[in-house]
């Protein structure tokens, strides 16, 4: 029994001094090795909303030779003849001159750009009212250092009576590991190898 615990003290101090300046080593390699990630992203910000002077805007005017007028039928009896006769609809003229119409195109949304609208009145025949909203966004880059190599240790205690110690070194996400395995019940010591990934 103590010729084992005595083998075992060694042969323990002997396999956590490799493990401990080999991931010295490791972590020292991994940290220079390292790779730069860029990150973008399209952040939105407040929108800004603001009237539009239009006092000024008439660029030109222009009236048709032969326009195109709304126009009602009318029926005439004369000499027991019917005739058809099609009139200029002044009533459906002055309701289209009064009436107030209201149009809010969107004139881009793009995930780089933002999205911009507007809202326009039209009424008597002329734009009285013109606003825009624009809902910016800007560019957020974010830069960082992953490193390649990832070294890592660590060790288990099971209920089989046995305890392990692990040492290992990830590049990227796949992972390769040693372990050192003690087994007190069969008086037994052993190695295994294990695979590991990251998700």
């Amino acid at each position: 029994m103590s010729d084992y615990a005595g083998s075992f003290k060694k042969s323990s101090v002997v396999i956590i001094i490799l493990i401990l300046l080999s991931w010295v080593g490791v972590f020292i390699g991994g940290r220079l090795t390292v790779e730069d990630k860029v990150v973008i992203k399209y952040v939105k910000s407040d929108s800004v909303t603001a009237n539009v002077a239009i006092d000024d805007w008439l660029v030109n005017e222009t009236i048709p030779e032969t326009p195109k007028l709304p126009q009602k039928k009318d029926t005439v009896w004369l000499d027991s003849i019917v005739y058809v006769v099609a009139t200029v609809d002044t009533a459906a003229i002055i309701a289209d001159y009064i009436a107030s119409r209201e149009y809010a195109p969107v004139l881009f949304d793009s995930p780089q750009l933002g999205q911009l609208s507007l809202s326009a009145t039209i009424q008597y025949n002329r734009l009285q009212d013109l606003s825009y909203t624009y809902l910016p966004v800007y560019k957020e880059i974010t830069r960082y250092r992953v490193p390649v190599f990832q070294p890592y240790i660590g060790g288990s205690l099971n209920t089989l009576n046995q305890m392990s110690f692990v040492g290992g070194i990830f590049y990227k996400n796949s992972g390769l590991e040693i372990q050192y395995i003690i087994d007190f019940e069969r008086r037994k010591k052993g190695y295994g190898l294990g695979l590991r990934y990251k998700f």
